[in-house]
């Protein structure tokens, strides 16, 4: 197992102790089995938490189990090599591996779903890692609505 394979189980299970976890991975890559619908995705963010009905393993090379899919459950395998991003949801707060980022991300995609987490900056560290920050807020601008009036 490389160093990385090895972090990223490390910082999945203590982010899984801790509760609902979000995964981004290529799911274009050769080993990583989810239903035929999103095998394109380079970004497809995944939900996984130690609570649901179905378990999932956690193992030195990936993440096994039964996810849902628009209520469907599909066995899925997930390698370690094709994860780039693990964070708590509401937060949003984890780590970014660059290394293992798909090249061919378009970032300025607003459509996408890992939009919010882009990395930002160059990093020393030995593994490339980054921590995700982000204020849990909606992006979506509020409405004013002092213009309303009473009218009766």
């Amino acid at each position: 197992m490389t160093q990385d394979n090895k972090d990223k189980q490390d910082f999945l299970s203590n982010m899984l102790s801790k509760g609902d976890v979000m995964v981004c991975l290529d799911a274009r890559q050769p080993d990583v089995e989810v239903p035929k619908a999103h095998k394109t995705n380079p970004m497809l963010n995944l939900v996984l938490s130690l609570n649901f009905r179905r378990p999932i393993d956690v193992l030195e090379d990936g993440i096994y189990g039964s996810l849902s899919f628009g209520g469907r459950p599909h066995k899925c395998v997930i390698p370690f090599t094709a994860v780039w991003a693990i964070y708590e949801p509401n937060t949003q707060k984890g780590q970014v591996w660059e290394a293992s980022i798909p090249e061919d991300i378009d970032w300025g995609d607003p459509a996408g779903a890992a939009s919010s987490i882009i990395p930002s900056g160059k990093t020393s560290e030995k593994h490339s890692l980054k921590t995700v920050a982000g204020s849990g807020k909606s992006n979506k601008p509020r409405r004013d609505r002092s213009h309303l009036r009473v009218i009766k």
